[in-house]
């Protein structure tokens, strides 16, 4: 069974652990490392990798001190480690560029006792990804965040991590006129709405899923309690808030 730990979730930075009692994998790493090392208890000697969707720092940005603190490796994209490579300010070294590996969209990597597919996302980045994640217990995860579509379809999910992160009901509301026009055009254009949610959650459940996570829910036009409990009533299942 796995086990699923949220470090953070939302625009001030993600990163989740998944646990399935052999090895842990890590995804995202957008919240300080120090914070992550505390609730690790300072162990890491069974994280194998982190996985990482996309390039915007709230998902990324603290893997430089990830890759000095650990011996994991991170995987993502071509397109998301050009983009990881061109910032900056996150200041990788030419030896930590060996620890960055390569994920190719619906090819499957072995890390451990996990299986990890990186599937296509549509967000406002170079080669955004979600996960399907599987293990040698038959155990079957997907990752969804920061998309605000997916076309696929997933058989015999028994978890899922997907993105919650507006009503847009809330959001019409709140966006009145002489709202940020653009601001308002990026939420529409690059986020999962609840309505978007409820439809893939509904599309992919199973008689094998245990419980959902709903991730990145925003701060101003989201309701956790409406969300949790409408995704309870859908799937019958336990609902957790990142």
């Amino acid at each position: 069974m796995i086990k699923i730990k949220s470090f953070g979730s939302g625009s001030s930075g993600n990163a989740y652990l998944i646990d399935d009692s052999h090895s842990q994998l890590m995804i995202e790493c957008g919240v300080p490392y120090k914070q992550i090392q505390q609730n690790m208890g300072h162990d890491f000697s069974k994280v194998l990798a982190c996985l990482v969707s996309h390039e915007h720092r709230d998902h990324c940005q603290y893997i430089k001190p990830l890759i000095d603190g650990t011996t994991l490796d991170i995987y993502a994209t071509h397109g998301t480690l050009d983009g990881i490579y061109s910032d900056d300010k996150i200041k990788l070294s030419q030896f930590d560029h060996y620890r960055m590996k390569t994920f190719e969209y619906k090819e499957t990597t072995k890390i451990g006792t996990w299986f990890v597919t990186p599937f296509e996302t549509q967000h406002d980045a170079n080669e955004p990804c979600g996960f399907l994640i599987d293990n040698t217990a038959g155990d079957r995860l997907v990752f969804i965040t920061d998309s605000y579509y997916v076309k696929y379809k997933f058989p015999n999910v028994t978890h899922m991590m997907v993105e919650a992160n507006y009503s847009k009901e809330i959001a019409d509301e709140k966006m009145t006129e002489g709202y940020d026009l653009k601001r308002k055009i990026r939420l529409l254009e690059s986020h999962f709405d609840f309505d978007r949610t409820k439809d893939f959650i509904q599309a992919n459940k199973s008689a094998k899923l245990q419980e959902v996570w709903l991730l990145h829910l925003s701060d101003s036009n989201s309701n956790e309690k409406q969300f949790k409990e409408e995704i309870q009533k859908l799937t019958g299942v336990p609902v957790y808030i990142a």
